[in-house]
């Protein structure tokens, strides 16, 4: 939504909200006999390896349950979660009878993120970053994404400030805004032996973007 609009140049918000659903069929299912509930370093560990945990449990197909050992040093399965919210600018009213244009510069300083104070704590997500990529893409592997910033979980409203790096990939898709792309939001998640809630993270990212003809 425009905020200001006057000669050549324009100010206006770029809101996204992500959400991590754990009823999501990204989310990984936990294996049948559940994570080990196991010590996999340090002095006390019990094991090395979380696909094959000592008796009586079973041993876990780790190519469909990916487990590792977690930073805390028990057994988790631990993978990315990835959410994908495509942008196209071209369709904000303002811009429509400008669509022949493009930017001369357009540029997003900072982001401010929101998790949910009902939403925060509730799953196993220890990290999220969030990144670019070109239209298409569906995960940050994809070629062209690129990393613009790590997002604090923690809840209430959060300031975050983009590197330089980070500021010119987001202009050269916000540029051209007749170019649709893509912002990804990957968290990363560590499922213990605990029982997850069927619920959703929901994390909002907003900015306002300062352009010029």
């Amino acid at each position: 939504m425009f905020d200001q609009a006057g000669g050549g140049n324009l100010s206006f918000d770029l809101p996204v909200t992500f959400k991590i659903d754990s009823t999501d069929s990204r989310w990984l299912a936990a294996p049948p006999s559940g994570v080990p509930n196991v010590v996999c370093s340090g002095p006390a560990a019990l094991v090395s390896n979380c696909c094959q945990p000592p008796p009586p449990m079973d041993p876990v197909d780790c190519q469909a349950y990916p487990l590792s050992c977690d930073k805390s040093g028990m057994c988790v399965l631990a993978f990315d979660y990835d959410d994908v919210v495509e942008i196209y600018l071209a369709s904000v009213p303002a811009l429509q009878h400008r669509r022949h244009l493009v930017f001369a510069q357009a540029t997003l300083a900072r982001i401010d993120t929101t998790v949910e104070a009902a939403d925060a704590g509730t799953l196993p997500v220890q990290a999220a970053s969030l990144y670019v990529a070109p239209w298409g893409a569906t995960s940050t592997g994809a070629a062209g994404a690129v990393f613009l910033a790590d997002i604090p979980l923690t809840s209430g409203t959060n300031h975050v400030d983009l590197t330089a790096g980070a500021r010119d990939a987001l202009s050269a898709f916000l540029i051209d805004f007749n170019t649709r792309f893509v912002l990804i939001l990957s968290g990363h998640v560590a499922i213990g032996s605990a029982l997850v809630p069927k619920t959703t993270l929901t994390i909002a990212v907003a900015g306002e973007v300062n352009a010029s003809f």
